[in-house]
Order: C-alpha cells, then sequence, then structure tokens
C-alpha cells in the first residue's frame, strides 16, 4: 500500500460515536478504532485487517456510529 493510496478521500471513512471515540476504515480492509482525549492526543483502542468497508461502514452506522467525512488527518495510523 502507498501512501498515496491513504492520501485518496474516497478510499477511507471517519466514524465517531460519542466525543472520543472513533473508528478509521479504509478499503483494503483496515480498520483502527481510537480515543481521542481533550488535548487531542490518540489513543488506539483496537487494529483490524480483512474487514469489509461497506459492510462494516453499514453496521457502524446501524450501531449508532456518524460518519463524519474521510479522517485524511487520521492516516498516519495505518502506517
Amino acid at each position: 500500500m502507498t501512501q498515496d493510496d491513504f492520501k485518496n478521500a474516497g478510499l477511507q471513512r471517519l466514524f465517531q460515536k460519542g466525543a472520543h471515540n472513533f473508528i478509521l476504515l479504509h478499503k483494503r480492509g483496515k480498520a483502527i478504532a481510537f480515543r481521542l482525549d481533550q488535548n487531542g492526543d490518540v489513543t488506539i483502542v483496537d487494529r483490524q485487517t480483512d474487514v469489509s468497508f461497506r459492510s462494516t461502514g453499514l453496521l457502524l452506522i446501524d450501531d449508532g456510529w456518524k460518519c463524519v467525512g474521510p479522517g485524511l488527518e487520521y492516516n498516519w495510523l495505518f502506517e
């Protein structure tokens, strides 16, 4: 996977639930759950591979998560 792949906004989505819980999905089957504290510091909660981008996104929405954009500012988490 190249760095250019991660910069393409069409390849990833950021989901948020509550004020501090986020999940970043990538179309190449990667998902990263993380928390963002009041200072903007990121704590990774879980990493998964081989996830379905579409199915996982739909399940998150059904579970009350909100898609808040591509989350390009967090693409460094995939490295």
